[in-house]
């Protein structure tokens, strides 16, 4: 991402110039008195929270078959740390 700094008077004088960079992508950090007062950045994109649900119930149940034998971090000779991560897991 592009970053663009400029004073608060430069940024008064070309606001709609600045609009048009921000929407390409650019980031405009907006400075008064050499502090940095603002910035500048393109609206971000809403999550989908009911895709998100959608997708977490097709796909419960997904370990369903995993069996903690399997896991080859538990294997014999395996450091015991490594298998660790799926100790909370249910068989």
């Amino acid at each position: 991402m592009n970053t663009i700094r400029l004073s608060a008077t430069s940024a008064r004088n070309k606001f709609f110039e600045l609009l048009n960079q921000v929407a390409l992508g650019t980031q405009v950090i907006i400075e008064k008195d050499n502090k940095e007062i603002a910035i500048l950045s393109a609206k971000t994109t809403k999550t989908d929270w009911k895709g998100l649900l959608n997708a977490s119930k097709k796909v419960k149940g997904i370990l369903k078959d995993y069996s903690t034998e399997d896991n080859p971090l538990r294997r014999k000779g395996a450091s015991d740390f490594l298998g660790q991560w799926d100790k909370h897991l249910k068989n």
